[in-house]
């Protein structure tokens, strides 16, 4: 094995990468399949590693709890110690999970795992192994140890991770994957031009220099803070649209000054995009976008998106059953959609992935409900032409 190979072991630790939600589907999976073995999860920071495991437990209608071990010692694990009869003994800890107060069935998420000190790594260990327990406490039979930290090379506080601690475990390196994070991004209602830009520069969904100290990057946490910020500034413009100086001061708080004015430029093509209302009624042709920029183009296919999003949820009636309306806006969109892959190829296919991959909704109505190709037979015709298949998950 070569030099380069060897570091590379060293950083992953042996780890196989895999993507969030291939993680978060693991544990899904354990936890239906009655396996409450501890499992870790390592990789850059701001990836999206604890928001998704509560994300899941929230899902699953379970119990959760979260400790952030960085800012703990070991004797916050233990309990207070307590000597009666020359024995001593430990109080009850309620940072750890109760069945009778949290659920019998949850996660336990032990966040920073990799910067804590190894003595309370050492402490954490023990309900990681067969007893399951530490001090006078026992972890609830039914409730999951999940163990999240940054590997050796993420830029992160690393202080070290014992093997003794990784072979307790099922292990595994968590990477972002822009696909995965666009799909989070549509259920989560995150700014359509943050999204868009996204689309057209992949490799700054995450971008960090390891070797700094300490500087502003881009990353999913960082793009999503400035989603919020752009959400709620929009609101409050009186024609929807920031200037260009006020995006880049938001932009460079978040994400950094180097990136900040390419996404300022980036934002400015929102004065061209389509009208989302003119495409829902379905009076957008494939003239009309003859000479519009790229940029506004998936401006305009993210608001769509999120706008058909909308529209299904408020019309969904239960079953796959829709109401009218929502069905009859739907089909216009894939007209509209139709219409785009006249101009460009990419342009349908990245708003049909984006349907079908982020609104579960869109999955259910074509899906389940059995008029919906009668109906609308240009979608089958559209996913013919694109070479897209589309199944049940």
């Amino acid at each position: 094995m070569g030099n380069d190979e060897l570091e590379l072991q060293a950083e992953t630790m042996n780890m196989m990468a895999i993507n969030i939600k291939q993680f978060t589907d693991e544990i899904r999976m354990d936890m239906e399949d009655g396996n409450y073995d501890p499992i870790i999860g390592l990789g850059k920071s701001g990836i999206g590693k604890t928001v998704s495991i509560a994300e899941l437990a929230q899902e699953l209608g379970i119990g959760y709890k979260e400790i952030r071990l960085v800012a703990m010692q070991e004797q916050d694990l233990l309990g207070v110690p307590e000597v009666y009869d020359h024995r001593t003994s430990y109080a009850a800890n309620t940072l750890l999970p109760d069945a009778s107060r949290d659920g019998e069935v949850g996660l336990l998420v032990f966040d920073e795992i990799t910067s804590c000190s190894q003595t309370l790594r050492a402490a954490a260990y023990q309900l990681l192994d067969s007893q399951r327990s530490v001090g006078n406490y026992h972890l609830p039979e039914k409730w999951k140890v999940i163990a999240l930290g940054n590997g050796l090379g993420d830029g992160g506080v690393f202080t070290g991770m014992e093997s003794a601690f990784l072979s307790r475990a099922t292990c595994f390196r968590v990477d972002v994957n822009f696909n995965v994070w666009k799909n989070w991004a549509t259920a989560h209602d995150v700014n359509k031009t943050v999204v868009a830009f996204l689309e057209n520069n992949k490799e700054l969904i995450h971008k960090m220099n390891p070797d700094d100290i300490a500087t502003i990057f881009p990353c999913p946490r960082s793009w999503t803070a400035l989603s919020k910020k752009l959400n709620a500034r929009e609101k409050r413009a009186s024609n929807g649209i920031l200037s260009p100086e006020q995006v880049e001061i938001y932009a460079a708080g978040a994400i950094g000054s180097d990136v900040a004015s390419s996404f300022a430029a980036f934002y400015a093509y929102n004065r061209d995009v389509l009208s989302v209302d003119d495409i829902l009624a379905g009076r957008v042709k494939a003239k009309d976008m003859q000479g519009i920029e790229q940029q506004a183009m998936y401006i305009t296919i993210r608001e769509v998106v999120s706008e058909c999003k909308k529209i299904l949820e408020q019309g969904n009636t239960g079953l796959g059953e829709f109401t009218d309306d929502a069905i009859k806006t739907t089909i216009n969109i894939i007209r509209w959609i139709g219409e785009a892959c006249n101009v460009r190829l990419d342009y349908a296919t990245v708003a049909l992935n984006d349907m079908m991959q982020g609104i579960p909704q869109f999955r259910d109505l074509v899906l389940v409900n059995e008029d919906f190709s009668l109906d609308c037979p240009e979608f089958t015709a559209l996913m013919d032409k694109l070479n897209l298949s589309f199944t049940a998950r």
